[in-house]
């Protein structure tokens, strides 16, 4: 179970762009303040690592993720914003490239779209760290429909190559998420063991 957190935390922090492991996957040593424990957590969320640095914050309801979340990198620059509907990805999302990876990037848009119902639903654009565009992918109710990709230089890629990438795009997108959801369930857990001793 140690190591399957350590790679979850290796894998957070190699998708938002940081070179230095300075996260404890240990969710025993993470702090969450929260506004409502029982009988189910609710109101504002917020969870630090193991040196008091913000991670995540965000509210619950009832138990669930609800409304904007943000996810903070260790430097303490914004690193996502994405949003929930009683425990359902819904509404926009918004990732920015670490300047601890990319130190001339930090700070630019990554990637930005929109859930609804717990899929894609729309536009989802994601951008090379220069700030040019690297992909476009069109989603219907989670389905994507149609994708385009450029090459750094700027060049179309095939439809192939481009339904490939938008692939590749999505399993990261979803991946990095649902890290970031597993580090709240964790963190809750842990809480959950603290309030019973």
């Amino acid at each position: 179970m140690i190591a399957r957190d350590f790679i979850l935390a290796l894998l957070v922090l190699t998708l938002v762009g940081c070179r230095t492991v300075s996260v404890s996957s240990d969710a025993s040593k993470w702090t969450i303040e929260l506004a409502s424990f029982e009988p189910s957590p609710s109101g504002p969320c917020r969870i630090y690592d193991d040196l008091h640095r913000l991670m995540l914050d965000g509210s619950f309801l009832s138990g669930k993720m609800d409304g904007t979340w943000t996810s903070t990198g260790s430097d303490g620059t914004r690193l996502a914003t994405w949003s929930y509907r009683e425990g359902v990805r819904h509404g926009p999302i918004k990732m920015w490239y670490g300047a601890l990876r990319y130190p001339e990037a930090g700070g630019h848009l990554k990637l930005e779209g929109t859930f609804a119902d717990g899929g894609y639903d729309g536009t989802v654009t994601r951008f090379y760290p220069s700030g040019t565009r690297q992909s476009l992918r069109v989603y219907e109710h989670g389905v994507l429909r149609r994708s385009q990709y450029w090459s750094p230089g700027g060049s179309d890629a095939s439809a192939a190559g481009a339904a490939k990438e938008a692939e590749s795009e999505h399993k990261q997108d979803m991946a990095y998420l649902s890290t970031l959801e597993d580090m709240v369930a964790r963190s809750l857990a842990q809480a959950h063991r603290e309030v019973r001793k």
